[in-house]
């Protein structure tokens, strides 16, 4: 309907525009009155066009901050109100997310912190470069699995087997980044 009624609006004052003057004053050529018509109403729509776009990206930011925790709290400030409201509203399954993936993201960034390489004595005292990488596989989690078990006992909820048993930067990474990760059945594994 909309439609219909600019499309009548914009004929009506181009055929007026084709009109000759009675007055013998100068007036402007058809086609450039159209398209000044056609230019103002495409002005007015840009500029709505321009404030609904504006308006999504408020509904973007509200959607990550549902979703995706990471990308919209920059303080533990914020992810704590956030954990806070959602236990209050009885949302314990998003808290639950929320928090392992904190433990992750925490996990990987202190994996991807630690020194890769560095230069070492060798038994004839030359120095060597030496590649820290299963090194690093070695070192404890423990404090950040501790720090989500706490985590975990306020909110009343059991953390995950498989993550309590961690002990390493390996035993993350056989879980979590492993390509060949497979679970089998007990019945299945009997029955072969």
């Amino acid at each position: 309907m909309k439609r219909t009624i600019l499309f009548i609006v914009l004929v009506t004052s181009a055929i007026s525009g084709f009109a000759a003057s009675r007055y013998g004053e100068p007036e402007l050529p058809g086609w450039l009155t159209f398209m000044g018509f056609v230019m103002m109403v495409w002005g007015i729509l840009e500029i709505i066009l321009f404030f609904k776009v504006w308006g999504m990206t408020n509904d973007v930011k509200a959607l990550k901050k549902d979703h995706f925790y990471e990308s919209a709290f920059n303080t533990n400030a914020g992810l704590a109100t956030y954990l806070r409201r959602n236990l209050v509203l009885g949302n314990k399954e998003i808290v639950k997310r929320t928090l392992l993936k904190n433990f992750i993201d925490n996990v990987v960034h202190a994996y991807g912190n630690m020194p890769t390489g560095g230069y070492e004595k060798d038994q004839n005292g030359i120095d060597q470069w030496v590649s820290y990488e299963e090194k690093n596989l070695e070192q404890s989690i423990r404090p950040y699995v501790d720090h989500l078990q706490k985590q975990f006992d306020k909110i009343d909820e059991e953390l995950p087997a498989y993550i309590q048993r961690m002990q390493t930067f390996s035993d993350y990474y056989s879980l979590f980044v492993k390509e060949d990760l497979t679970i089998e059945d007990d019945t299945n594994s009997k029955n072969s």
